[in-house]
């Protein structure tokens, strides 16, 4: 009697354990999925997010690629659509002359920030690692440093 109970208690843990096994990996591959989705697919400059995505009441990806000429807002027409509150409805403009990058506000409500000054609607350069804060949410500006081989 006691071999069948240990038996049984045996193949019980070993499942127990497999189960375990299972859902680390499930758990693994599904944040490896969620953070490939925000993750930006070619070369061009992008924003990526400073705030925690939870922290905020509506969906924001973690990063933004940049084109040429990208405007940020909460309207259907802009490139870049984030439903922030505080966000005008075309609120900024990223534009890229001669390899510089500027962003530009559009007279919005409450501004667009590059490392806490406000910009104006003259261009503002912008570079690797300054900080856009835009509505409520802060960015950080990265464009890739491509070694010439």
């Amino acid at each position: 009697m006691f071999e069948l109970i240990s038996g049984l208690l045996k193949y019980l843990f070993i499942t127990a354990i497999y189960f375990f096994m299972f859902s680390i990996i499930r758990l693994i591959y599904l944040d490896i999925k969620h953070s490939r989705m925000g993750t930006v697919l070619d070369d061009s400059p992008y924003i990526k997010l400073m705030n925690k995505i939870k922290s905020v009441p509506f969906r924001v990806e973690e990063s933004y690629n940049i084109k040429n000429k990208y405007t940020v807002g909460r309207g259907s027409k802009n490139d870049i659509i984030i439903a922030d509150p505080f966000m005008s409805t075309v609120h900024a403009q990223f534009l890229k002359s001669h390899d510089l990058w500027t962003i530009v506000d559009n007279d919005s409500t409450n501004g667009t920030f590059v490392n806490g000054d406000r910009v104006g609607a003259e261009p503002c350069a912008v570079k690797t690692g300054d900080l856009i804060k835009i509505g409520q949410l802060m960015f950080i500006f990265v464009e890739p440093i491509f070694d010439e081989e």
